[in-house]
């Protein structure tokens, strides 16, 4: 890369980073002709594939649709259509931001996951931070690179056939989706039954939702012959000698599973940026611009910026990530600030799929009948999406 070429540095290759560097990306050859510069989209990740997240509680259980490999997809194979010299993937673990030099500061990574010692920079002219969000368990977010969130997918699959009893943690959409997977598959109206329970941890399920949701919700799972427990909290578990999981609550209580699946305890992968830029709570704070204040030509987008609230995820993604694209493109052809962020909806929102054949949700403030869900969701989780998805076509 020539010294006059202006490097648009993409932190993250999950869905915010992969839909603004395809926007930008699109956007490049009418802003080099009207500019008369060069530019570049260098992308920094952990990890080599995009993971479909969305599909995770049916392919936890078992490969989907075909294979384990159809929810990781190599990020690279996405962005071939581009002319070279456009867009450069770069695999390593980004380690600090530094603002004053402008400098991305991160240490590369093989094919085998190890890390460098030593630590590179890349300067910056043009920044967009969507390093997504992590979370205690790899099942549900990623932990760095796709590989232990595969690995567990294969843990899970190999320990689930002789698995008696099984304990989801967490109400919210992921764990209640997949309860509602083990129900079809291990419910007591199966031929292969186990002792299936969710817990909440608080008084209801899907508490994003109204109560008559997540009643219609427990319904569902308890036809299926699964336990809902509510106001239990998982204080820790350990593996015992035998290979089970040894639970203790917050009242004290314990409990030992064959299979424990925890999904909650998501938060902002923000531990290597400067606490400058962030909340207390760890998100990159950005204006209604999705610019990062007080840094020139910065920009943050997905779950890890202040402006990914409920509903958040794929609905919130939907306008943030053209908002985020279209607005560096004006800056950078000297438009000025773009557009002001608009969430597709400050409503109501969300599709939970509870099994293959429906489930519950709502959309824009209104019920969403269980037939709607299965069409856009529960049939396949959305998976003929993924390709599009990494490829910009959504």
């Amino acid at each position: 890369m020539s010294n006059s070429t202006h490097n648009i540095v993409v932190l993250g290759s999950s869905y915010a980073g992969i839909g603004v560097a395809h926007g930008v990306l699109k956007a490049l050859p009418g802003l080099k002709s009207s500019t008369k510069k060069d530019y570049k989209v260098t992308m920094i990740s952990n990890s080599t594939h995009f993971w479909w997240s969305v599909g995770a509680p049916r392919a936890m259980l078992k490969p989907y649709p075909k294979d384990n490999m159809d929810s990781f997809l190599p990020v690279v194979k996405g962005f071939e259509t581009y002319a070279p010299g456009l867009y450069e993937f770069v695999h390593a673990e980004i380690t600090g931001v530094e603002t004053e030099s402008r400098e991305v500061v991160y240490k590369l990574k093989d094919n085998a996951e190890h890390v460098a010692s030593d630590a590179k920079k890349l300067h910056f002219d043009t920044l967009v931070i969507a390093t997504g969000s992590t979370g205690e368990s790899p099942l549900y977010a990623l932990q760095g690179s796709h590989l232990p969130t595969l690995n567990a997918y294969k843990d899970v699959q190999t320990r689930l056939p002789s698995a008696k009893s099984v304990v989801v943690i967490g109400g919210g959409a992921a764990g209640v989706e997949t309860a509602g997977e083990l129900g079809e598959l291990h419910g007591t109206k199966t031929s292969s039954s186990k002792d299936i329970t969710i817990l909440s941890g608080g008084e209801r399920l899907l508490p994003a939702l109204r109560p008559s949701i997540g009643k219609r919700a427990q319904e569902i799972l308890e036809g299926f012959g699964v336990k809902v427990e509510h106001n239990l909290r998982l204080k820790n578990s350990k593996t015992t000698a035998d290979g089970q999981t040894a639970i203790t609550f917050d009242d004290g209580s314990t409990r030992t599973v064959d299979l424990l699946l925890v999904a909650t305890g998501r938060k902002p992968a923000s531990s290597s940026l400067p606490a400058s830029i962030l909340t207390s709570d760890g998100r990159v704070t950005v204006d209604e611009y999705q610019r990062i204040p007080n840094i020139d030509s910065a920009y943050a987008c997905g779950d890890v910026t202040t402006s990914s609230q409920n509903p958040g995820g794929i609905i919130h993604l939907q306008t943030a990530i053209p908002t985020t694209a279209g607005n560096i493109i004006a800056e950078l052809g000297g438009k000025g600030k773009g557009k002001v962020f608009k969430p597709m909806t400050t409503k109501e929102t969300q599709f939970v799929p509870v099994g293959s054949n429906g489930g519950v949700g709502a959309m824009f403030g209104w019920w969403a009948p269980s037939f709607l869900i299965k069409q856009v969701k529960s049939k396949n989780f959305m998976f003929p999406k993924a390709q599009q998805t990494l490829e910009g076509k959504a």
